[in-house]
């Protein structure tokens, strides 16, 4: 392991000159997302935080034929986007509506009409390529309009997790779409639906900012991101990476000089845990031990923690396995939409005019997705249930149809629900049980997600804890944020502004530079079985392709650490006229040894993670350096022995707080050197590390 100098530093929210910062978290949750802001400088009083949340989506409207009146600046988005294969090309941008005149999309907004959501043309859209959010459900409204639902995508987030058995039949059916939109070169992997995701969220983001007049000439931004509570460092580094494609796509970069400064990665369990604790002086005391039932639309995940300080809120790491099923919110509608399509599969004469039994249905899902779904109690003994209005449907008391109207039993809503009330009570009882048999007595029970803000869900919930006693006979208490479907992102905001008494700084990942070596088998055990290259230029003996490891998994780092230098050399025939040298970096989520080639099985894993580009040509240029003859190394002799020019130089690489480093540094100090230059940085890069460290590492 390379040496290095440290430095320690506190661990606060780290400004910059600007006189304040404006605090982004990001919560990218499985079928629904939210962003939360707070503008704060370095004299905000914690208690007078104003957090709030981004609202007034694209596309979110009123739902009509419905008794529900779904409020109008939700906080929430869906987590969906639908590629449009077919999109006619006319040079606008190809990218679905976002947010008017304030995007940098390159989008023609030319009226009031369209800046606010509704296009005075349906056929404009047949230039967007993709659809997001608000705008997929809007397009599922058009019962008349052909669809391409082979593009449809949803629930992708859980395309990162791929230890989990749980989720790999959601993966399995994402994976023909994905298949699809490579084919078509319209993505190239899962990070780039998340980037395209994000860009949409962060182009809407941007431009409420700036309607708020929040994103000033003098306004920094720190990023937050929110992630599961178990997730690979892998998954981390894969959101990081689209995090920082889309802050740089959608404009939002010109606040953080188009890189990811010391992004902060906080779990979505510690986030929504602080901001309870927050919301009506919520009392969670130190050594307490607490259950957070995370409840979103695609997985429903229960982990116990135990509190490891108060305030500020600090959890331990899971004291009982975590455990998890896929029967979020979204399978309710799965199921909804099963009922009405089993009820309706005989009317086919309401197939006219483009409209089909398909399309009729998904249009009915997302009215019931943002209406009855989210106010109706199925735990009740008596509840009143929505008919569904469907044009045309003819009177048939057998079928219990009305005219244009479909009665739903009490018994079919309670069947709709029942699968993920179940699935959600099964996993805090298993939660509660593991907990008693390690003598941990459980307090309190925290719901969040967007199912956590369900009536069925929470009364169901309270039923199974009015029966439940913790291991000291104790009642456990129930606790429900204010708005559990922004929770997390609210929380995160919270989070980062007290970063103290966080994690060690202990890192899951390995970091080193791609090197071409001399071929030492004699002093290098690495080189000893491997066969060496000629270099074409200079005649001598390599191994390239080599990977020196600077920074090792489970290393513990400090704020600032820059390691020795390592000095690097690059050979160039007299005819090159650029001297352009190339340096890269790469990252494993392994422990791997020093000089092996990064395809040797010793650094499987091994993965680029960022380069720069050195154009030392000035050195030729100014007489620093002259052409060199052949060395005693050389295999060349004769007409093959050419001078060529040596040009070398020192690679560093430094941790600074969350991110990484990396720098040509030129001339090589040398000792007793009368034509001393002074040293300077001749090229320089930078990735963030944050998916590195454990969640909540300052």
């Amino acid at each position: 392991m390379a040496e290095a100098h440290t430095v320690e530093t506190e661990a606060t929210i780290e400004y910059s000159s600007a006189s304040e910062c404006l605090i982004i978290a990001v919560d990218f949750g499985t079928t629904f997302s939210s962003v939360a802001y707070a503008t704060v400088s370095t004299d905000t009083p914690r208690d007078a935080l104003d957090i709030k949340c981004i609202s007034s989506y694209p596309d979110n409207r009123h739902i009509t034929n419905s008794t529900y009146d779904p409020e109008s600046s939700r906080e929430d988005v869906p987590t969906e986007l639908w590629y449009n294969l077919n999109a006619r090309k006319n040079g606008k941008t190809t990218a679905s509506h976002t947010s008017g005149e304030l995007c940098d999309s390159g989008a023609d907004y030319s009226n009031d009409s369209e800046m606010d959501g509704e296009f005075t043309d349906d056929e404009d859209r047949e230039y967007d390529r993709l659809f997001w959010g608000f705008g997929v459900q809007k397009h599922l409204r058009k019962m008349d309009i052909p669809k391409d639902g082979t593009t449809r995508l949803t629930r992708f987030k859980l395309m990162l997790d791929e230890g989990s058995s749980e989720t790999n039949d959601v993966r399995n059916e994402i994976l023909p779409i994905l298949k699809k939109l490579k084919k078509k070169e319209v993505v190239r992997e899962v990070a780039d639906l998340i980037r395209d995701y994000l860009e949409q969220l962060f182009i809407h983001t941007k431009a409420e900012l700036q309607g708020l007049k929040l994103l000033r000439n003098n306004t920094s931004i720190e990023l937050v991101l929110c992630v599961p509570a178990v997730w690979p460092a892998k998954a981390c580094r894969i959101m990081q990476t689209a995090m920082f494609e889309a802050v740089q796509l959608s404009g939002l970069g010109s606040w953080m000089n188009n890189r990811l400064d010391n992004l902060f990665i906080v779990s979505e369990p510690e986030a929504a845990a602080a901001c309870v604790l927050a919301e009506d002086n919520n009392d969670i005391y130190e050594n307490e031990t607490i259950v957070v039932i995370d409840a979103g639309g695609g997985t429903i995940d229960a982990v116990t923690y135990k509190i490891t300080k108060s305030r500020p809120l600090r959890l331990s790491a899971e004291i009982v396995p975590s455990t998890t099923k896929l029967c979020g919110a979204s399978y309710i509608n799965e199921r909804y939409e099963e009922l009405l399509l089993n009820r309706l599969q005989d009317e086919t004469y309401l197939e006219k005019n483009g409209k089909t039994i398909k399309s009729i249905v998904e249009a009915k899902v997302i009215e019931f997705e943002n209406g009855e779904k989210r106010q109706i109690n199925t735990v009740k003994e008596r509840f009143g249930v929505e008919r569904v209005y469907i044009d045309d449907l003819r009177r048939d008391d057998t079928k219990r149809f009305s005219q244009n109207r479909l009665v739903i039993s009490r018994r079919e809503m309670r069947d709709v629900f029942e699968m993920s009330l179940k699935g959600a009570a099964d996993l805090l009882t298993e939660q509660l049980e593991l907990a008693k048999a390690k003598e941990h007595p459980v307090q309190k029970v925290i719901l969040i997600g967007g199912f956590g803000q369900s009536p069925s869900l929470r009364a169901h919930l309270r039923a199974v804890l009015a029966s439940e006693r913790n291991s000291l006979d104790q009642e456990i208490k129930f606790l429900t944020p204010h708005v559990p479907s922004t929770v997390v992102a609210r929380g995160a905001v919270l989070r980062a502004l007290d970063k103290d008494d966080g994690p060690d700084r202990i890192t899951s990942c390995s970091y080193g530079f791609l090197r071409t070596e001399p071929w030492e088998p004699e002093h290098i055990p690495a080189h000893s079985k491997v066969k060496c290259h000629i270099d074409k230029t200079d005649g001598e003996k390599y191994v390239d392709n080599t990977i020196n490891w600077l920074i090792q998994k489970y290393q513990k780092l400090p704020h600032h650490m820059e390691f020795d230098p390592i000095t690097v050399r690059h050979t160039f025939p007299l005819y090159r006229r650029e001297l352009i040298c190339i340096e890269e970096v790469y990252v494993s989520d392994n422990v791997h040894e020093s000089h092996y080639r990064k395809s040797h099985a010793m650094n499987k894993g091994a993965e680029f993670a960022g380069k720069i580009e050195v154009d030392m040509t000035f050195l030729k240029e100014k007489g620093y350096i002259q052409p060199q003859p052949p060395s005693v190394f050389s295999t060349y002799s004769g007409r093959k022995a050419l001078n060529y020019w040596s040009v070398e130089f020192q690679l560093v690489m430094i941790v600074d707080g969350r991110n990484l480093r990396y720098e040509a540094r030129w001339p090589i100090p040398q000792d007793n050197d009368q034509n001393h230059h002074e040293q300077n940085v001749q090229a320089k890069g930078q990735i963030s590390i944050a998916a590195a460290f454990k969640p909540g590492t300052a």
